[in-house]
């Protein structure tokens, strides 16, 4: 225990670069991250379904059934960050944005990036 006055010895976090708070240890997973821009079929629908959220545990994931199964991670869907969002209310903020046919940019990241 240190006695009154005494100082504790920095030791300051590392990355790999060497260098605390460098672009390259913030960044590394950002690599991966893509935008793309949806719409809504004129019946409403999507072209994906939504899997996952916060009541799961894990991050809403886009699935589409009719190809391999890719695991997709949704970062934020028009700007507004969705981690730590349920399933439902993913699903709910993506039906919003998507009303009356409008363009959706989506911010996406592949599993293991």
């Amino acid at each position: 225990m240190l006695k009154s006055g005494q100082k504790r010895p920095s030791t300051p976090n590392k990355t790999k670069s060497g260098v605390v708070g460098s672009p390259d240890a913030a960044d590394h997973w950002r690599q991966g991250v893509r935008e793309i821009v949806i719409t809504a079929r004129p019946d409403g629908s999507l072209n994906f379904s939504v899997q996952g959220g916060s009541d799961n545990g894990e991050f809403a994931e886009l699935c589409k059934w009719k190809i391999k199964r890719e695991r997709i991670f949704l970062l934020e869907i028009q700007g507004q960050k969705v981690a730590g969002y349920t399933q439902r209310d993913v699903v709910a903020w993506l039906n919003h944005c998507c009303r009356n046919g409008n363009p959706v940019v989506l911010k996406t990241i592949d599993a293991g990036k």
